[in-house]
C-alpha cells in the first residue's frame, strides 16, 4: 500500500516543487527592486530563503515523527494551504508594505530582517514536505534511500519545470502578481489532493496488521531492527552523525559550483531575461533525475557508503573537465576552434532572439541554451543528485527516527548551503576567480576520492589512493587560468583582454585593433575611443542646465556618460554608483596605458565613485541632483525592468532639483511612454550615426529651454584636449543643430493603454518573448 502511496503522491510532490520554485522566481525578483540586484543584496536573501527551508525540515521531521505516516499526510496538505495563502497576499507584503518602511529599512540589515521575517512563514512550510512525504510512504529502513530518492527527484523535476514555465512565460505573459496567484492557487489544488489521497488511504482494507495504530506499528518495526542489530545511532553499531557533517560539507561545495555554472553559462548565453530561469531549469532537472537514478542503483545493492563518495568526487572531477573540454580540447578542432570563436566574438542573443527561421540558426539556439550548458553542469549535477539517496540510505537505520533523520540531513545540508554561497560569492571568487576557484573546488571533493580509496580492500588501497590523487592532480594541471578562461568567452586570445572579476561581475576590456571594449560578464557594452552617443548622454543634460552643481550617474560602463558631465566645469560634484565594482579597475588600467580621457576622469577631485545598484543608492538617499543620468542598459537585459519602470522614473523625479534633468537612452516606444506620464517636460534627440539612429530624452519637472549658443559656449570651456578635434567638431554641430522632439510639454501623457508602459510587477520590455514592441504615442 505505501508503493501505492507513492505513486499517487509523487505527481502531487512534482505539483507542489512546481509552484515553490515558482514562487521563489518571482519572490527574489520583487525583492530586489528594493534589495537591489547586487551580491550583498542577493546574497542575504538566498540566506533568508534557505533558513526557512533549513529550519522547516527540522521541524517537519519532528512531527511527521510524532504525528505518524497518515497524519503526516494530513499536515502536509495544510500546509500547502498555508502556502497558497500566502502567495495570494505575498506581494502586498515583499512590495507594497516595504515601500511603507523603506524609510527605515535603508541598512542591509534592516532589509535582511524585514525579507527574513516575510520569507520565513512560507519556506517554513515548504521545508517541512520531504520530510512529511518520507514519513508517509516509508514502511522499512530498506525502502528508505530508493523511495525517498526517487521522492526528492520528483519534486525537484517539479521544480525545475516550474522554474522553466515562470520563466520563459508566465512572469512576462501575466505578470509577477497574477503569477504568484497562479502558483498559490496550484498550492491550494495539491492540498485538496493530497486530502483526497488520505481520505483513500483511510478507507482502503488494511493487510498483515497495517490496520495497527501507527504508534504500535512503528514499535514493531524498531524492535525488528534492534533485533537486527541496529542501533539508535546507526547501523550495525556505526555511527550516523559524521554523515550529516559529510553532507552538509558537500553541500557547501556543491553551492559553490553552482554558482560558479551560472557565472560561465550566464556569459555563454550572454545573458538576458530568460537566461537566469532557463539554467535553473536545466539544474534542477539534471538533479532532480540524478535523484531518481540514484534510487534505482541503490536498490541493486552495493555499500552506500563508497557510492556516496566516488559520486562526490566525481563531482569535481567531472565540473572542472568540462571546462578544460571546452577551454582547451574543442579548440583543438580547427572548424570548432573557428565556430566558437565567431560565436564568442559576438553578442549571441543578448539583445533578443530575432527571426530563427533556418535549421543553421535553430542549431545555434539549441548549441547555446542546450548543447554547452548541458557539456558544462550535466555530469556533476546529476552526480548531485545520485548521491542523495546514498547518505539518506546512510542516516536511515529506524522508521520511527526517520522524519527526523530526513529533516536533520536537509538541514546539514541547506546550512552547508549558505556556507558555500557566502564564502564562494564573497570570498573565493574574488581572491581566485572563477577558474582558480572550480580547482579549490574540486580539490575539496579529492578529499572523498581518497576517503572512497581508503574503503578499497587492504591489498588494492594504496593504488586506488594513488590513482585518485593522480587523476586529481592531472585534471587540475591542465585546466585553463582565469584570464585564459574569460579570453575564450570573448573569442579573443590572452593578450587581447584586460580582466577585473570579483564576486559581482567579470569586468573585460577586449582590444579590437585601436578600440577597447568594455564587457560585462561577456556581454558587450560600450567602448573607447568614445562615442559621441554616451558621451551627449551625460553631457547635453549638464550644458543645457542653467547652473548644475550635483550630477549623479546610476551606472558607470567605460565611462562616456560620466566623462560626458565632468566636461561641464560648472558641476562641483559629479557620483557614480555602478554595480560592477572591477570596472574602475578597468578604467584605471586604461588611464595607465595613456588614454588621456581616463585620466582626466579620475584625476578630477570633484569625481566621486560608488559601488552598489543604482535604484537602491536611491532608495537610500535623500540626495536632490541637478542632473542625473541613467548609463544605458539593453532593455533585454535580465533586471533591466528597475531602470525602465513608471516607478523608477518617480523615483528619480523624487531626487532632483526643481529645475534638475534625467537623461536616459530611449531603446524602445514603450520606454518613451512610461517615462513620459512621470515627467511633465520631456524632449528627445536622435543620433543618427549611432546604431542606426538612438535616441535619448532629457525629463524634468521645469520647462526644457535649450540655448543652444550658450550650450556651445560652455563646451567650448571645457578644459583643453577633453575631446579630439574630430569629436569637439561633431558634438559642436550636433549642440547646434539636432532637431528635438518632444513628448510632454507641461502635463504628463495620459491614456497610456496598460500594455504600453512598463512597471516595476509588469516589466514588459523586460520579457520581449511574451509582449509585442511598443507603440510611441506623443501628444506635442
Amino acid at each position: 500500500m505505501r508503493n501505492r502511496l507513492a505513486m499517487v503522491l509523487g505527481p502531487i510532490f512534482a505539483l507542489t516543487g512546481f509552484s515553490a520554485l515558482t514562487l521563489q522566481v518571482v519572490w527574489q525578483r520583487v525583492i530586489s527592486l528594493h534589495s537591489g540586484v547586487d551580491l550583498a543584496s542577493t546574497t542575504t536573501v538566498v540566506a533568508a530563503f534557505l533558513a526557512g527551508l533549513g529550519f522547516g525540515s527540522l521541524l517537519g521531521g519532528w512531527l511527521a515523527d510524532r504525528l505518524g505516516p497518515r497524519r503526516s499526510l494530513i499536515l502536509f496538505a495544510l500546509a500547502n494551504v498555508g502556502i497558497g495563502v500566502f502567495a495570494w497576499i505575498s506581494l502586498l507584503l515583499f512590495y507594497d508594505l516595504y515601500r511603507e518602511l523603506v524609510p527605515h529599512l535603508s541598512s542591509t540589515f534592516a532589509s535582511f530582517c524585514f525579507n527574513t521575517a516575510i520569507l520565513l512563514v512560507p519556506t517554513t512550510l515548504m521545508g517541512l514536505s520531504l520530510p512529511l512525504v518520507a514519513r508517509a510512504v516509508t514502511s522499512s529502513v530498506s525502502d528508505a534511500g530508493p523511495l525517498i530518492g526517487r521522492m526528492y527527484g520528483v519534486n525537484t523535476i517539479g521544480a525545475g519545470a516550474g522554474a522553466a514555465v515562470a520563466g520563459w512565460h508566465l512572469l512576462g505573459t501575466y505578470g509577477f502578481e497574477n503569477t504568484t496567484r497562479i502558483a498559490g492557487t496550484l498550492n491550494v489544488v495539491a492540498a485538496l489532493l493530497i486530502y483526497l489521497t488520505y481520505r483513500a488511504v483511510e478507507a482502503t482494507p488494511s493487510t498483515a496488521g497495517a490496520n495497527q495504530p501507527v504508534a504500535a506499528a512503528t514499535t514493531t518495526v524498531a524492535d525488528d531492527e534492534r533485533k537486527a542489530g541496529v542501533s539508535e545511532s546507526g547501523g550495525q553499531g556505526e555511527r550516523v552523525w559524521p554523515w550529516f557533517a559529510i553532507y552538509g560539507l558537500t553541500g557547501a561545495v556543491a553551492l559553490g559550483f553552482e554558482q560558479l555554472f551560472f557565472r560561465v553559462i550566464d556569459a555563454e548565453m550572454r545573458s538576458n531575461s530568460y537566461s537566469f530561469a532557463h539554467v535553473l531549469m536545466l539544474y534542477l532537472l539534471l538533479f532532480g533525475v540524478g535523484s531518481a537514478i540514484g534510487a534505482r542503483l541503490l536498490q541493486r545493492g552495493g555499500d552506500p557508503r563508497r557510492w556516496f563518495l566516488w559520486m562526490q568526487f566525481s563531482v569535481g572531477i567531472t565540473a572542472l573537465l568540462a571546462i578544460v573540454v571546452l577551454v582547451q580540447v574543442l579548440p583543438l578542432s580547427g572548424y570548432l576552434d573557428e565556430q566558437l570563436r565567431h560565436y564568442f566574438a559576438g553578442e549571441g542573443y543578448n539583445g533578443g532572439f530575432g527571426t530563427i527561421d533556418t535549421f543553421k540558426e535553430w542549431a545555434k539556439v539549441i548549441g547555446v541554451y542546450g548543447a554547452i550548458p548541458l557539456g558544462l553542469m550535466g555530469a556533476p549535477v546529476l552526480l548531485m543528485g545520485m548521491s542523495f539517496p546514498c547518505v539518506q540510505a546512510l542516516v536511515s537505520h529506524r522508521v520511527d527516527s526517520l522524519g527526523r533523520r530526513t529533516g536533520a540531513l536537509l538541514f546539514a545540508n541547506i546550512v552547508g548551503n549558505v556556507v558555500g554561497t557566502l564564502l564562494t560569492g564573497f570570498v573565493l571568487i574574488d581572491v581566485f576567480g572563477t577558474a582558480g576557484t572550480y580547482r579549490l573546488l574540486t580539490l575539496a571533493l579529492g578529499i572523498a576520492g581518497v576517503a572512497a580509496a581508503w574503503l578499497v580492500a587492504p591489498p588494492r588501497r594504496i593504488i586506488a589512493v594513488g590513482a585518485v590523487i593522480v587523476v586529481l592532480a592531472g585534471v587540475v594541471g591542465v585546466s585553463p587560468s582565469n584570464h585564459r578562461l574569460w579570453a575564450f568567452m570573448h573569442g579573443a586570445d590572452n593578450d587581447e583582454i584586460l580582466l577585473a572579476e570579483d564576486h559581482a561581475c567579470a569586468a573585460t576590456v577586449k582590444f579590437e585593433e585601436e578600440r577597447a571594449v568594455l564587457y560585462i560578464n561577456a556581454s558587450i557594452q560600450n567602448g573607447h575611443p568614445f562615442d559621441d552617443f554616451h558621451v551627449l548622454i551625460g553631457l547635453v543634460p549638464a550644458l543645457a542646465h542653467p547652473q548644475p552643481e550635483k550630477a549623479l550617474a546610476i551606472g558607470l560602463g567605460i565611462g562616456s556618460t560620466t566623462y560626458g558631465m565632468l566636461r561641464d566645469p560648472r558641476l562641483r560634484e559629479v557620483e557614480t554608483v555602478e554595480l560592477c565594482g572591477g570596472e574602475y579597475d578597468l578604467i584605471r588600467d586604461l588611464a595607465d596605458q595613456g588614454r588621456t580621457e581616463f585620466s582626466l576622469m579620475l584625476d578630477d577631485p570633484r569625481y566621486i565613485q560608488g559601488v552598489g545598484d543604482g535604484r537602491k543608492f536611491l532608495l537610500e538617499r535623500d540626495d536632490r541632483y541637478d542632473i542625473v543620468t541613467v548609463d544605458t542598459l539593453r532593455s533585454t537585459s535580465a533586471f533591466s525592468g528597475s531602470l525602465y519602470s513608471r516607478e523608477f522614473y518617480e523615483l528619480v523625479a523624487s531626487h532632483l532639483t526643481d529645475d534638475g534633468i534625467v537623461a536616459q537612452w530611449i531603446p524602445t516606444p514603450r520606454v518613451a511612454n512610461t517615462a513620459a506620464q512621470v515627467f511633465p517636460y520631456m524632449l528627445a534627440f536622435r543620433v543618427d550615426d549611432y546604431n542606426d539612429g538612438s535616441v535619448f530624452f532629457l525629463g524634468s519637472h521645469s520647462p526644457l529651454v535649450l540655448d543652444r549658443a550658450a550650450m556651445i559656449k560652455r563646451l567650448e570651456s571645457a578644459a583643453a584636449g577633453s575631446f579630439s578635434p574630430e569629436q569637439l567638431g561633431r558634438l559642436q554641430a550636433f549642440i547646434a543643430t539636432a532637431p528635438t522632439f518632444c513628448y510632454t510639454n507641461g502635463t504628463v501623457l495620459t491614456g497610456v493603454p496598460s500594455d504600453q508602459e512598463n512597471l516595476d510587477l509588469r516589466p514588459r520590455d523586460e520579457y520581449f518573448i511574451n509582449n509585442a514592441a511598443g507603440t510611441t504615442l506623443p501628444n506635442c
